[in-house]
């Protein structure tokens, strides 16, 4: 599961950002004294038949400009009701987690933490939900506001209610130029590029950065139909080349539902002093070192529902993005290879025309298109 520290950050932000707004209202003073190293963060999921994976980090005071600590070498198990314990494996950067666990629906869960400073945390014991399958994943397209993607489900027990949804993006693009040679420094010379030195075609991953959650608790039948999950402006690299997102699907408690929805408020609510202040939040995982000290996050378990869709540039009437280099292309002598490719971050284009003026070049940026942020690593999933 992506690691969603940023919402976090943000979520510990605004719980104390009623602080500043003193010139406007009375002051409040926080009840809470975070410690020197803040409070714990807890951010995951327990799955028998998908990752079970949680990432731990720490708070940060305000204003929230800083790194966010994250927490390492630490002892992360699932425990059951029938005694059953399922240690996680250190991932590094404050994740553990297992690819399965042999859970079983007649069995609830919980998390416990012992981290190298001493500190241990325990949750509440949690039941393993079964999950809905998904019905479907599809989208929608508007010349004004892009493409929409939505999810629909149901369960025809009525028993799921609450929803949770996450979801990994994953798409491809090309750089402005393409290269088909490569300047070798210890020959001075420039030779063809072969198919492991491409940099014309990368993808990206773009993870979640938001809380998804709905119910059906009001509805007579237990559906969901049509919950958006994300807007992709027509105009933006995503949609340039082929886009994918898998979608993945929770069962919920009422309880955590309740937890998430809250969260879920005080960090995207907040635009100014007349909006809905924040809320405390609080969560089913405490410290057993301190009982006093608050520990955010709440643990929940079902099973993992996923389903993944692409959405080429083919299928769209209309597209607006184009990524352009800045610069214009410029001939290189043949003598001058070194200074314009091996010291000042030029690539060969191709040969120039006639071959004897010497190679066509451009700014690594423009060429190169992990400079951007991507790998040339094609996914496993994806289409040839």
């Amino acid at each position: 599961m992506t690691s969603r520290s940023g919402r976090w950050k943000t979520f510990v932000i605004i719980t104390m950002a009623c602080i500043l707004l003193s010139d406007c209202v009375q002051q409040y003073v926080s009840p809470y004294k975070s410690p020197v190293t803040g409070y714990l963060v807890v951010e995951g999921y327990i799955s028998g038949n998908g990752p079970t994976q949680y990432s731990l980090s720490r708070t940060i005071p305000l204003p929230g400009d800083s790194t966010i600590p994250l927490v390492t070498g630490a002892q992360v198990q699932v425990e059951g009701t029938d005694n059953s314990v399922y240690p996680l494996t250190e991932q590094g950067y404050g994740q553990y987690g297992v690819p399965s666990l042999p859970l079983s629906t007649t069995v609830q869960y919980r998390l416990r933490i012992s981290i190298p400073s001493g500190e241990a945390y325990l949750s509440s014991f949690v039941p393993y939900k079964p999950t809905p399958p998904i019905d479907s994943v599809n989208w929608t397209y508007n010349q004004s506001t892009g493409v929409t993607i939505y999810v629909n489900t149901h369960d025809p027990t009525n028993s799921t209610r609450y929803y949770q949804w996450t979801y990994d993006q994953t798409y491809e693009y090309t750089s402005a130029e393409s290269s088909e040679y490569i300047y070798i420094p210890s020959t001075n010379s420039i030779v063809a590029r072969t198919p492991a030195q491409e940099n014309f075609y990368c993808w990206m991953d773009a993870p979640l950065t938001n809380i998804l959650v709905g119910t059906s608790a009001k509805l007579a039948q237990d559906q969901i139909y049509e919950f958006p999950l994300v807007n992709i402006p027509l105009s933006s690299q995503p949609l340039s080349v082929e886009y994918s997102i898998l979608v993945s699907q929770y069962a919920l408690t009422d309880s955590g539902y309740n937890f998430l929805a809250m969260m879920q408020q005080n960090t995207e609510s907040l635009g100014s002093i007349f909006d809905v202040q924040p809320s405390e939040i609080t969560g089913n995982i405490h410290s057993l070192s301190n009982p006093t000290e608050p520990v955010i996050g709440f643990i929940s378990a079902s099973t993992l529902q996923q389903e993944r869709i692409f959405i080429s540039r083919e299928q769209l009437s209309y597209w607006g993005w184009s990524y352009q280099c800045g610069t214009p292309d410029k001939v290189v002598p043949s003598d001058s290879i070194a200074f314009y490719f091996g010291q000042n971050g030029y690539i060969p284009l191709n040969q120039a025309n006639p071959p004897m003026a010497g190679w066509v070049g451009n700014l690594s940026n423009c060429v190169d298109c992990t400079l951007q942020g991507g790998t040339t690593q094609k996914p496993s999933y994806w289409p040839n």
